[in-house]
C-alpha cells in the first residue's frame, strides 16, 4: 500500500528519473524513469513494449501513479555473462560510476543502457550484469517491493 504523500497521478512527462510509474487503466503500462542523454528517458517494464524506451520531455500519451525517488536492488546472485556481448533486456549493469538498465528501440536493433544512478563509487573497467532486480520504497520495516525483474 503507498500513503497519499508517496505518489502523484499525471504523465510520465513530469516524472524525473528514479520514478516508477504504475498503470491506473488496462491501457498504461509498468514505466521506469531513468536517464540517457542528461533528458529524462522512460523504459517499458510491462505490456507489449516491455524493454523499450522513449524519452518522456513533453510525454503526454503514457501516465498513471508517479512514484518518485524510488530506490533499485540487486540480486547478487543473479550475475549475467560479463563476457556476453549483450545483456538480456532489463537486465541492470554496474559499470564504472553508473548502474545502467538494457532497453531498446522500437526503431533500431540492439540495445542502450538507460542510466538509473550516476556518481556512484566507480569500478574501474570491471562490470557486473544481473538479471533479478526489483524497485522498492522505504527501508527497514517500511520497505515495500513495489516491482521485480527475473
Amino acid at each position: 500500500m503507498l500513503s497519499p504523500s508517496e505518489f502523484t497521478v499525471g504523465k510520465v512527462g513530469a516524472a524525473k528519473p528514479l520514478s516508477l510509474i504504475l498503470p491506473t487503466s488496462k491501457y498504461e503500462e509498468t514505466l521506469l524513469v531513468g536517464q540517457l542523454e542528461d533528458l529524462p528517458t522512460a523504459v517499458f517494464l510491462s505490456g507489449q513494449h516491455k524493454s523499450m524506451f522513449f524519452k518522456t520531455e513533453g510525454n503526454e500519451s503514457w501516465g498513471g501513479l508517479i512514484i518518485p525517488s524510488v530506490r533499485i536492488e540487486i540480486d547478487e546472485t543473479s550475475f549475467v555473462d560479463e563476457y556476453s556481448s549483450e545483456a538480456p533486456m532489463l537486465s541492470v549493469t554496474r559499470t564504472d560510476t553508473k548502474l545502467v538498465v538494457a532497453a531498446r528501440s522500437e526503431r533500431s536493433f540492439g540495445q542502450v543502457q538507460i542510466t538509473l544512478h550516476e556518481g556512484l563509487v566507480s569500478s574501474g573497467e570491471a562490470k557486473a550484469k544481473f538479471a533479478n532486480w526489483q524497485i522498492v520504497l522505504g527501508e527497514g520495516q517500511d520497505k515495500r517491493v513495489l516491482w521485480t525483474a527475473s
